[in-house]
């Protein structure tokens, strides 16, 4: 658990009330009167409710966790204070033409548009400043250098990393993109919403940390 977690939690639960018109005890007692045996019932259900994925994600953790959040009663530990980060350039807005390319390449996706639609927001929010323009055959991800990219296809999404020599598992799997040079050397294959999730966007913040510093 980060500090910045521990931050995170506590400004989604002050802000709760005015965003959402209930407090935590009072969401707490609408999950539990849904009945569901599934977290991702549960999910599903606060995404209908107007949740982002994370926050959905975070509400249904709470209430796993017996309606207590998930890091207020855990002692602060010290962490090393990073030097402040360099301000990064503002993302160039795209031209017209790009506009139109990028529409192009996410028309490929189809039914999995509403995917990738998710997954760019959620990329634009946890990396602030990122590029997201075309490439031939496939969406490009910088801060500004590339450290990732995405390539749509109508029976998946395929989500490259640049992470270099970190090892392949399960999720992660070789990367095989058509278009992305070698540095984009791993590969999420994406056809869920819920995968896009706090572990997925920590692996891109590694891989801009990595290329961008």
């Amino acid at each position: 658990m980060s500090a910045d977690e521990r931050e995170e939690e506590g400004r989604f639960l002050t802000e709760l009330k005015a965003r959402s018109g209930h407090d935590l005890a009072e969401w707490m007692a609408a999950i539990s009167a849904q009945g569901f045996a599934d977290k991702n019932d549960t999910i599903d259900w606060l995404r209908a409710q107007g949740f982002p994925f994370a926050r959905a994600s975070w509400l249904e953790r709470i209430h796993t966790n017996g309606g207590k959040p998930i890091y207020l009663h855990d002692p602060p530990k010290p962490v090393p204070v990073p030097p402040p980060e360099p301000e990064r350039p503002k993302a160039r807005a795209l031209t017209p033409k790009e506009t139109a390319e990028l529409d192009k390449l996410v028309a490929a996706a189809k039914g999995y548009r509403p995917l990738y639609q998710l997954l760019e927001s959620e990329i634009r929010r946890a990396l602030p400043g990122v590029t997201i323009e075309p490439k031939s055959g496939y969406i490009s991800i910088g801060r500004p250098r590339e450290f990732a990219a995405i390539t749509l296809h109508a029976s998946e999404l395929r989500l490259g990393l640049d992470l270099g020599e970190r090892a392949f598992d399960a999720q992660l799997q070789r990367a095989k993109m058509k278009g992305p040079g070698r540095p984009i050397s791993h590969m999420m294959v994406l056809t869920d919403a819920r995968q896009v999730n706090a572990d997925l966007l920590a692996l891109l913040i590694t891989a801009s940390a990595r290329v961008n510093g």
